[in-house]
């Protein structure tokens, strides 16, 4: 999981750790680049928007890295969501979602992408 704001990381964590998963946070794309490792993590959760690299690109690189990683992206910048669609396509992700984020439609969306009952 990143996002640039740590209570939103912070928030994503205790969901998915409530549900079972093992999760790691970053605030930084370039630390998240520098420490991952293809084959280990089953999703990205990433948020767009971000300093430094926004979640395209890091999707982009991590593809190159994992092709077969599962990347959801988080936006929640409504005035620009259809225009992402297109970029989302390219890249072939996995799920687009909305904040802010509500836990229980959330953890279907993470469960239906982790092929999780």
């Amino acid at each position: 999981m990143i996002d640039d704001d740590i209570g939103t990381s912070i928030f994503f964590k205790i969901c998915l750790e409530d549900a079972g998963y093992y999760v790691e946070i970053y605030n930084d794309p370039i630390k998240l680049l520098e420490d991952f490792e293809s084959g280990f993590y089953d999703l990205l959760i990433s948020d767009i928007r971000m300093p430094k690299i926004n979640g395209f690109e890091l999707a982009s690189r991590i593809k190159q890295i994992d092709k077969n990683i599962k990347i959801c992206l988080v936006t929640a910048f409504e005035g620009y969501y259809e225009s992402i669609i297109e970029t989302y396509k390219e890249l072939d992700l996995n799920c687009l979602i909305k904040k802010p984020i509500n836990k229980p439609n959330f953890l279907e969306t993470i469960n239906k992408k982790l092929n999780v009952n």
